[in-house]
């Protein structure tokens, strides 16, 4: 790996991490100012709070409770918890090449009260809500993290996690699916100081300079790459939650430099094998946030049913999309 590898290169300064940084303030309207957390790991949080348990087309099963709407906020993982929630990050095909994209998950039932370690561990064992994410990674007997006064992040974690060979682009994004996923559990578990850009220091077994994959060799302060991030996003609701009411706002972000984002909502048909119908479709603008994605939201009132969120954007390769299913009770 070269000096210009984005994978080791010099920690980033606190203008640097701004600038890269984006995300949403809730509201029902569809312009929006940026904050600064949505890579770090922060979630908007409505009370879309209960995932879809369907026994068939346009039917659900079970209602959330009051707890449940107040501790999990936007992000319900695969079953109704108030376990803490951790940001992972998993691949997503984007016109042929994955990307990264991120959900909020439940911590383990038994908590390590690390939460980096936590990330890491559902990263690489447990299952993305949304069926199109995928991950490279096998299940770590091991897992250990600290962070430094200087948040750099020293992540040692067992080499049966690594056992997949990848040629050397997979291998890439897979450290940075690790990256992103283990300094958005850091931020938002309150572990990174201000003042100074997360790194990480991977170990592999306790040892410096592993081949991962097969094809990468490790060493140095990992930092992130923004330009493996997906380029469009929907970040709440999140992959398979029951709405408990019709009006909701979808939040998300679109491609830096764009003006707006195609946006449509399909009903799925009552009675047929995964049939939609398109319900409502709109464009909404999109803020941007000194060359970084910028964000998007939108609010709709729908009545009970399935459906399928889409949103899109052109880019210089395709068109990129996220799509999500939703019940509405």
């Amino acid at each position: 790996m070269n000096s210009q590898d984005p994978l080791r290169q010099s920690r980033l300064g606190l203008r640097g991490i701004l600038l890269v940084s984006g995300g949403v303030l809730v509201a029902s309207s569809v312009f929006l100012l940026p904050n600064l957390d949505v890579f770090e790991g922060s979630a908007a949080r409505t009370d879309l709070a209960r995932p879809i348990e369907a026994s068939g087309p346009g039917t659900v099963s079970g209602t959330p409770s009051e707890e449940a709407l107040k501790s999990q906020g936007a992000a319900a993982g695969p079953a109704a918890t108030s376990r803490p929630l951790v940001p992972v990050y998993w691949l997503g095909d984007v016109n042929g090449s994955d990307r990264l994209f991120r959900e909020f998950l439940p911590s383990p039932a038994a908590s390590s009260g690390d939460p980096i370690s936590e990330a890491v561990r559902i990263m690489t064992e447990g299952e993305p809500l949304d069926p199109d994410y995928t991950s490279p990674w096998d299940p770590a007997s091991s897992i250990s993290s600290s962070v430094s006064t200087r948040n750099v992040i020293t992540l040692d974690i067992s080499s049966d996690a690594l056992s997949q060979r990848l040629d050397e682009e997979d291998a890439r994004l897979a450290l940075q699916q690790l990256v992103f996923t283990a300094t958005a559990a850091a931020s938002d578990g309150g572990l990174i100081t201000g003042g100074e850009a997360s790194s990480v220091v991977v170990l592999v077994d306790g040892t410096a300079d592993y081949r991962a994959f097969g094809s990468v060799d490790l060493g140095g302060q990992l930092t992130r790459d923004t330009g493996v991030l997906a380029p469009v996003w929907i970040i709440d609701p999140q992959q398979g939650v029951e709405l408990g009411r019709e009006s909701f706002t979808v939040h998300g972000l679109g491609p830096a430099g764009d003006d707006s984002v195609v946006w449509r909502i399909d009903r799925r048909t009552e009675g047929s094998a995964g049939g939609t119908d398109l319900f409502l479709d709109g464009v909404v603008e999109i803020v941007p946030a000194d060359g970084a994605p910028g964000a998007y939201s939108f609010a709709v009132g729908l009545p009970p049913g399935s459906y399928d969120i889409t949103v899109s954007a052109g880019t210089g390769e395709g068109v990129a999309e996220d799509s999500k299913s939703v019940v509405v009770r």
